[in-house]
């Protein structure tokens, strides 16, 4: 049954250069010149992927469309490894975040949605991952908030349980922002779980009530280094490796 889907990821890994982002990009950016409404734009992008998704699911499950749509949904490779080329230090905390977003937007939310739903709500998830990359699509964005939640406490979890191996202390300190942070950007909670593992501060941007700050996560001196990027990018694709192995465990049942 998950032949498809180990063809189609294997696909994705290989042919990691195609840039996802950039087309949606293109698209996106000629739209927006040609409607300048932005709430007209999205209503139209929310219309196509009503459409999309309703025609996705008039297609009969076989092993060609579970490979199609792992190789379409499945984005893991790519800004990793463009990130691991760029030496400059001030790339680092973003190369961090980069590898986070990835890991949720680009590999567990997909497959969950298979799981959950159908081939066509991980491929409609996929058009709004992309397109949320654009934060004037403050919808859409939003949209995706609200679905990778739950992907996040997956990847929490498992990096909650290496934090806890390798340092063999319990105490994470959120500094009481867990809760917020999980309903409002729930891959900042990720990305502190991965600052602690690799034993670095992570400081955030903070936009409210009229105040422009940086918070900061950790009690470390370590500066990020590609030392620390590389372990925390294994440790991802370790990650990937045993969901993979999950999910194509329930295709089987």
């Amino acid at each position: 049954m998950g032949i498809g889907y180990i063809i189609g990821c294997l696909f994705s890994i290989l042919l990691w250069r195609l840039d996802r982002q950039r087309a949606f990009e293109f698209i996106n950016i000629r739209l927006k010149n040609k409607i300048k409404n932005i709430y007209v734009v999205q209503f139209l992008y929310l219309c196509g992927i009503i459409i999309i998704y309703l025609g996705l699911t008039i297609i009969n499950n076989n092993q060609v469309y579970n490979a199609i749509t792992a190789f379409i949904v499945i984005d893991i490779s790519n800004t990793e490894r463009k990130n691991l080329k760029n030496n400059d230090k001030k790339h680092f905390y973003d190369t961090i975040s980069t590898i986070s977003r990835a890991l949720i937007c680009g590999f567990i939310t997909p497959l969950l949605l298979i799981i959950m739903f159908s081939n066509g709500a991980a491929v409609v998830f996929t058009i709004i991952y992309n397109l949320s990359t654009d934060r004037d699509l403050n919808i859409i964005g939003f949209i995706k908030t609200i679905v990778i939640i739950i992907p996040s406490i997956i990847a929490e979890v498992f990096l909650y349980i290496i934090y806890v191996i390798r340092n063999r202390n319990l105490n994470i300190k959120f500094k009481g922002d867990y809760i917020s942070n999980l309903l409002i950007v729930p891959l900042l909670n990720v990305d502190i779980l991965a600052a602690f593992i690799e034993s670095v501060n992570f400081y955030s941007y903070h936009n409210g009530n009229n105040m422009h700050y940086l918070k900061c996560y950790g009690d470390y001196n370590n500066k990020i280094d590609n030392v620390c990027i590389k372990d925390y990018l294994s440790i991802s694709y370790s990650i990937c490796f045993l969901v993979f192995i999950a999910f194509l465990a329930v295709q089987l049942m």
